[in-house]
């Protein structure tokens, strides 16, 4: 509780789940909890209100260090061993339990792979993408397929999300309204099977330390009603001890 999200853990669920946008753009500085808390807090406030069933949540880290070592600190903090409620899948390893893991840290390749595995993240509820600021190919891709998804998840006739009808994409200048107006009509039974099985709504939240999150969220198409949340975090000094005759390791 002494890290700097934890303070900032109501404003940050009201930024993400009541926005109205699908994309938040979440900025702190290091060591503020952004990786270890708060998806911690969007797995805990669906519990919280009965929908734990709904959360499926995947954090995609650019290094495997990274994704094994905070599924392992996210785990001890949820009180279980990594593997169970949260858990992590990269390239050669993975510790997930289809039917008990909701929390999933996993590389950006190893995302990749499962997209081209399950382009429409079925059943999946949040992205959190980190280290935003890392320009790299494999960040870029997942980039450009998950804004596609999103408009897939967001303004089809079935969402299933509260308020999607006042977004508007970018892509057409359209609101989701005007595009059902345009959708082909079906007939009775395939429209109750479309209201049986909805797409579940996805929710991306972009992490960085760095980046300018106002000036981000501008140029990203559905990302205009981002409210970008910023935390301080705690300095630390740290002292530099060096050892003598240490020439062989040079």
């Amino acid at each position: 509780d002494t890290l700097p999200a934890h303070g900032a853990r109501d404003a940050l669920l009201r930024v993400i789940e009541e926005s109205g946008s699908p994309v938040t753009v979440l900025t702190g500085e290091t060591g503020s909890g952004k990786t270890t808390c708060v998806p911690l807090f969007v797995l805990e406030h669906y519990a919280a209100n009965a929908r734990g069933a709904e959360a499926n949540v995947i954090v995609a880290q650019p290094r495997r260090v990274a994704a094994v070592s905070v599924a392992r600190r996210v785990a001890e903090v949820f009180g279980e061993s990594v593997g169970h409620t949260v858990g992590y899948a990269v390239r050669g390893d993975s510790r997930v339990c289809s039917r008990r893991t909701r929390l999933t840290f996993l590389t950006t390749g190893a995302l990749l792979r499962r997209l081209a595995a399950d382009p429409e993240l079925r059943g999946v509820s949040h992205v959190f993408v980190d280290e935003i600021h890392e320009r790299t190919a494999d960040a870029d891709f997942l980039l450009a397929h998950l804004r596609n998804l999103l408009v897939k998840r967001w303004f089809s006739p079935n969402a299933r999300v509260t308020g999607h009808t006042e977004l508007v994409s970018g892509a057409n200048g359209r609101t989701a309204t005007d595009s059902d107006r345009n959708e082909p009509t079906v007939s009775q039974s395939e429209g109750s099977r479309a209201r049986a099985s909805p797409p579940t709504p996805l929710r991306v939240v972009l992490m960085s330390a760095t980046l300018d999150a106002e000036r981000f969220a501008a140029s990203a198409t559905l990302a205009s009603a981002v409210l970008p949340r910023s935390a301080k975090s705690d300095a630390f000094l740290v002292d530099a001890f060096f050892c003598r005759g240490s020439s062989r390791y040079s």
